[in-house]
């Protein structure tokens, strides 16, 4: 029943062309699902720019989109290289701040 998960946050904070940084570390993907190819992972704190709102949904208790985005300057991988700014995919916004 809903609102009885007291782990479930709802997000409802991804609209396009907002700036946002990733609040862990955070699969980038070729299209909007977990099955989908890993680009690469990027990095608690790189920053994003979303481009495309997808479908939504519930991934360890967190309601949200997916949402296409464009990496920006600064961005890292979870190992510390740089990732390309421009750089587009797919991520879970349930972990975008």
């Amino acid at each position: 029943m809903e609102g009885r998960q007291p782990q479930t946050k709802a997000y409802t904070n991804v609209t396009v062309n907002k700036e946002m940084t990733c609040s862990d570390n955070l699969r980038l993907r070729s299209q909007e699902a977990t099955s989908n190819t890993v680009i690469t992972t990027m990095k608690k704190g790189s920053k994003v720019k979303i481009l495309k709102l997808g479908n939504a949904e519930t991934i360890d208790g967190i309601s949200s989109n997916w949402v296409q985005v464009e990496v920006l300057a600064g961005a890292k991988d979870k190992d510390g290289k740089s990732i390309k700014a421009g750089t587009i995919g797919w991520c879970y916004g349930g972990y975008l701040e």
